[in-house]
């Protein structure tokens, strides 16, 4: 049904054919904002390597409805990047192939077969990130053993308009223009769809409290009023709830001001601190990026 082959380089056109796959892919699941992947970024660090993921031309696949799809130079690609023997995994199939068992195929047989995972040196664990509630992700993990490593919950806030936000400003606080929002867990920005990576990069400053945890805004006084601003919260285990919610405080003030709408902060499910500051100021859920980890096989 399928072939898969690995890389160390992409040639000019199979990195052409993946990036037409991944904009089909991009375009397809814009709306529920699942992961993408990053066939030509360089990596964090490790070795990365590029699996492809084929189908037989129509004629020579196994039923009618295979041979009623298109024809796809590739249909699914895994971009893999090992260090220390992690590998960190962005796996994307076509929209047309989705729900064929593609995926549950490729990984049974990386598993199983000589040229699979077995051919990465060093490769022990693999990690992956599942952005918003994606239909395969929690029963591709069920079926392969994987665990739910860490999450992060994207939570939204409406500031400003008819009902503003009303909280007490910090007395005491230092602000620095051109900062960037940090990434909060390893690889969850680089795996996050086109939207919500535009997001993270608006025009930022940091407020600093006396007790040098910040708070990082994204808002753009020329943004329309719809857009929603970031927030990003940086600081130490153990700051307490009373000061992440000053921070946090003082950051829909001052995006307020700048004329936004929604803010929009990312929260570490792990952090009983920072989820409590969160909710007291009234963030709603919106989605769940989850981090999967798996052993493999010895």
């Amino acid at each position: 049904m399928i072939t898969h082959c690995w890389r160390e380089r992409l040639e000019a056109q199979e990195l052409v054919a993946i990036d037409h796959m991944l904009a089909l892919a991009a375009d397809f699941d814009e709306e529920a904002g699942f992961s993408t992947a990053t066939p030509a970024v360089p990596g964090h660090g490790g070795d990365v390597h590029h699996l492809l993921v084929r189908m037989p031309p129509k004629g020579e696949r196994e039923s009618p409805d295979l041979d009623a799809l298109p024809d796809a130079e590739v249909v699914g690609y895994l971009r893999l990047e090992v260090a220390d023997g992690t590998g960190s995994v962005q796996l994307v199939i076509r929209p047309e192939f989705r729900s064929l068992g593609v995926a549950t195929l490729l990984f049974e047989r990386l598993d199983s077969e000589s040229d699979g995972w077995a051919s990465i040196p060093g490769l022990r664990v693999l990690r992956a990130w599942s952005h918003g509630a994606h239909p395969a992700a929690d029963r591709m993990c069920r079926r392969f053993d994987a665990r739910l490593e860490h999450a992060l919950f994207k939570t939204l806030r409406q500031i400003g308009g008819s009902r503003p936000f009303d909280g007490d400003p910090l007395p005491t606080v230092e602000r620095i223009g051109n900062a960037e929002v940090p990434e909060l867990m390893p690889d969850h920005d680089l795996t996050m769809a086109p939207a919500e990576k535009a997001a993270l990069k608006l025009a930022s400053s940091t407020i600093t409290d006396a007790s040098g945890a910040r708070t990082i805004l994204g808002a753009h006084p020329e943004q329309p009023a719809s857009t929603a601003a970031v927030l990003a919260l940086v600081h130490e285990v153990g700051t307490p709830v009373a000061a992440l919610k000053g921070l946090l405080t003082q950051g829909l003030l001052d995006l307020q001001e700048c004329g936004a709408r929604t803010a929009q902060l990312y929260v570490d499910a792990l952090d009983d601190a920072f989820v409590s500051a969160s909710r007291e100021l009234e963030f709603i859920h919106d989605q769940s990026d989850l981090l999967y980890a798996r052993e493999l096989p010895v």
